[in-house]
């Protein structure tokens, strides 16, 4: 068999031999013609090419020295003599065939007027850089200017408040320079808007602080400042037509040179492929005769190949078989499986190397099931670590809300079955929020993991189940609890371990906490229903004062539904304007005279009621809705104030209370000017009232109210007499009254310690330069007790109720005849006759300012 074989091989190679010889005769020829055109056509080729070469190149120069800020254009001078040297190059080959037109003249003026378009780009993108150039000069000299004073705020400390206005134009100007920045890289109308509108936001900043910039740092200083920004916006303008310029130009550059490149394609190269046309068919007519003869050879061969593939099949047929079905055992998955060796050598070398395939195949398998073993392993301990973050706070690995309702219906159901109790309390840190502001929020994270830990480590809590809700608030489940005496117990435990302080991150932090706590059945039975009782019930601890614990009770709900309903009553209020501003005068009965008059808020709702602070207060300073309704009261006291100040009363004056979420605001005194100036009110028309709650707010609180006096607004502190630090109060903050709380004014003609204590406060209050207020007169014996001292305004019920803004011009006009018969009516005190005397010099004196204003007919 394998002579057999060698025969029919031997055949096929003569005959493949036979016909290479020929088939490489034809070749040889057909490549020698082919040779021969392109030595004709090589020049020409080679010269159209240069000239696409070069027309491009000088479009890379013109174009990458006009985007370059370095000047010089030898680059640009080079390309432009290489493309012209290249037409002519092409001129003088396309002049030896005859078949071939030469290049026209228009194409040549084209090239010409490509040259000249190029150089018009350089120039332009020259003109554009210096007025780039120009225009950042101008910047840089705007911001010198307006950066020197600054530098002198630094050394004097008279200038710290020009220095915040010139920051916030530094700002501002910051603001232009990054918008112009960004429109340089891409230049659209909206850019320019936007870089015009940072221009203008600076000029009105500017204009807005003019008076009191020039009256801090010159008004050549101010000029200067005018002046420069005046050139800046100018460059802007020259800059952007320019670049605007500079790309009108640029894209008819590039159209240009797309243009001259087409016709170099259609006018140059075209004629050269057609010369090159005439060269392939030489070559395809000699392939073809090569082809014809492959075929016979091919034909010859076949035959052979045939003979001794019948030949041979006998002898490969029985192992090939072997083969075949071992390979269909292979692919079922029987990797065990092996081929007997045997046959021709071929054959037995392939039955071997399947019998290694096999046996590689075998320990891949066994490889690839320890590997899926692993990956199974992973992907359990992967799921396990999801399942846990699913159900646990990452921060403080505890359980989250979900594994707490899950973990509480489950107990809920053991207690069911037991007939046992279920107590669930709510912790809250007290004063967080405090923390995360002036520690950091990575501290506060630090806090709440030490207060997860607290709470692991607790051995009361060990058999309970403690959880995190989210931000501060903590929940603990605890099961089989007998009596209310054990969550009492359990409260108490939670408050005392939080009296001990916690060490995080290095520092000793004593912290407090609230409790409240409900309990599974005798308040409810669902687990929302407990989660919302024990909410219910911590805040009613956070209304005790904090640091303690309150245990739910059904009212509390009803408190949480009522604050809710007033909650969602006062944003429809907010929204559709329900609220009202009355007024109450503070007179001086030694004038005659309605000193100010206090702006007293009322809610009047859709079905007529009114509604007093003291029945929305609370809910609107929780909800946060008290920003937004104290700011309408500041602008319409201070509207309603400047109506009276240009009109019936010049001498008008308005009291504002002010919360303390307004107070410690950064924007509040900005505000509270802005206002001032758009309705035109004298800073001392106003007056300030702050509750000794309000005050304690630290430093902040202070700096804010030395800023309202350097304002000249006046500020006063009501309620005095309630607090516990108001005699702190006194000596460190800037105020300018002081008003007596009705609950020291109600005994104080009844006799008691009530009248000496008022008298105190007076002659203290004086001596310190305070005026001084009384509130809450509502009786003409309270009236006459106030009148012994001097310099005391009164405001009550028997002066006025309060009364709507216009109403406030005609009291003001009728004013010294009610208050004269107030004074006469006023009974004298019965303590000394010092105040008997002092009230029967008021009375004459006013008897004879009242016969002093009569007219002789009213004396007859």
């Amino acid at each position: 068999m394998a002579l057999r074989v060698a025969i029919g091989f031997v055949a096929v190679a003569l005959t493949v031999v036979v016909a290479n010889v020929s088939t490489q005769q034809s070749v040889r020829e057909a490549r020698e013609k082919v040779r021969e055109l392109l030595v004709q056509h090589e020049p020409l080729v080679r010269a159209t090419e240069s000239l696409a070469a070069a027309v491009s190149m000088y479009e890379r120069a013109v174009i990458d020295q006009s985007d370059s800020s370095v000047a010089g254009q030898q680059a640009v001078k080079a390309a432009a003599q290489r493309m012209t040297d290249a037409a002519n190059e092409y001129r003088q080959s396309s002049s030896r065939f005859a078949e071939i037109d030469s290049p026209a003249a228009a194409f040549l003026a084209e090239l010409d007027n490509f040259l000249d378009e190029g150089d018009e780009l350089l120039r332009s993108s020259t003109a554009r850089r210096a007025r780039l150039r120009d225009y950042w000069t101008r910047f840089d000299a705007l911001e010198s200017s307006l950066n020197a004073p600054q530098a002198k705020a630094v050394r004097f400390a008279g200038a710290v408040f020009a220095s915040e206005k010139l920051m916030d134009l530094s700002r501002t100007l910051a603001g232009v320079r990054e918008q112009v920045s960004a429109a340089l890289g891409v230049s659209s109308p909206r850019s320019v808007q936007l870089i015009i509108a940072s221009e203008n936001a600076f000029r009105a900043r500017l204009q807005q602080n003019s008076a009191e910039l020039a009256k801090l740092h010159g008004q050549d200083w101010l000029d200067q400042v005018k002046a420069n920004f005046n050139a800046v916006v100018t460059g802007r303008r020259a800059a952007f037509q320019s670049i605007e310029t500079f790309n009108e130009q640029s894209a008819m550059f590039r159209d240009q040179a797309a243009e001259i490149s087409g016709m170099v394609v259609t006018q140059l190269v075209e004629p050269a492929r057609r010369a090159l046309a005439d060269a392939d068919r030489l070559a395809v007519r000699a392939s073809d005769r090569a082809d014809s003869q492959l075929s016979w050879a091919s034909a010859v061969t076949l035959i052979l190949l045939l003979v001794i593939a019948f030949a041979t099949v006998t002898g490969v047929t029985a192992p090939v078989r072997r083969l075949t079905e071992a390979t269909r055992r292979l692919a079922g998955g029987a990797v065990r499986t092996r081929v007997l060796r045997g046959g021709v050598r071929e054959l037995d070398t392939l039955a071997e190397a399947f019998n290694q395939m096999a046996e590689q195949l075998q320990q891949a398998q066994n490889a690839v099931r320890v590997h899926q073993l692993e990956l199974e392993a992973r992907v359990a301990e992967r799921t396990q670590e999801l399942n846990h973050l699913a159900h646990h706070d990452p921060l403080t690995d505890l359980p989250n809300r979900r594994h707490l309702l899950a973990h509480l219906e489950d107990a809920i159901d053991r207690a069911r079955l037991r007939g046992t109790r279920i107590a669930l309390l709510f912790i809250d840190l007290d004063n967080f929020k405090t923390i995360n502001d002036s520690m950091g929020h990575a501290f506060g994270d630090r806090v709440l993991q030490a207060v997860s830990e607290r709470l692991r480590m607790n051995s009361l809590f060990s058999r309970s189940f403690s959880a995190r809700l989210g931000g501060d608030e903590f929940t603990v489940v605890c099961e089989e609890v007998n009596q209310l005496g054990d969550v009492e117990r359990l409260s108490r435990s939670v408050l005392e371990e939080f009296q001990r302080s916690l060490s995080v991150h290095g520092r000793e932090l004593r912290i407090s906490v609230s409790v409240g706590a409900c309990i599974f059945p005798d308040h409810a039975s669902d687990s929302h229903a407990l989660l919302r009782a024990a909410d219910s019930a911590l805040f009613r601890a956070k209304e005790l004062g904090r640091n303690c614990w309150s245990l739910y009770a059904p009212q509390l709900l009803e408190a949480a539904a009522s604050r809710f309903k007033v909650e969602q009553s006062l944003r429809r209020a907010v929204e559709q304007s329900e609220f009202e501003l009355l007024y109450q005068p503070e007179v001086c009965f030694e004038t005659l005279e309605t000193h100010t008059v206090e702006a007293l808020l009322r809610w009047r709702q859709p079905d007529g009621n009114v509604v007093s602070p003291a029945d929305f207060f609370a809910v609107a300073e929780q909800t946060g809705l008290i920003a937004d309704i104290s700011d309408w009261a500041l602008r319409t006291a201070i509207q309603t104030a400047a109506v009276w100040h240009n009109g019936p009363w010049p001498k008008a004056r308005v009291a504002v209370n002010i919360s303390s979420q307004q107070l410690i605001s950064s924007s509040f005194v900005t505000r509270l000017q802005s206002l001032l100036q758009q309705y035109r009110l004298p800073p001392h028309c106003l007056e300030i009232e702050l509750t000794e709650n309000v005050l304690q707010t630290g430093a902040t609180t202070i700096a804010t109210l030395k800023r309202l006096r350097e304002l000249g607004v006046s500020i006063a502190l009501d309620d005095f007499g309630t607090g516990y630090s108001s005699l702190t109060s006194l000596e460190r903050l800037p105020l300018t009254r002081v008003k007596i709380d009705r609950s020291l004014v109600t005994t104080i003609d009844t006799g008691g310690r009530s009248s000496a204590i008022v008298r105190s406060i007076i002659g203290l209050c004086h001596s310190l330069g305070l005026q001084v207020t009384a509130e809450g007169v509502e009786r003409p014996a309270q009236l006459g007790a106030l009148l012994t001292d001097r310099g005391v305004q009164v405001q009550g019920y028997l002066v006025s109720r309060p009364i709507n803004a216009a109403t406030v011009p005609v009291f003001v006009d009728q004013a010294r005849a009610h208050l004269e018969q107030l004074m006469i009516a006023a009974p004298p005190p019965v303590e000394t006759d010092s105040n008997t005397t002092r009230l029967r010099t008021l009375r004459a004196a006013t008897a004879r300012g009242a016969r002093a204003a009569r007219t002789p007919a009213d004396e007859k």
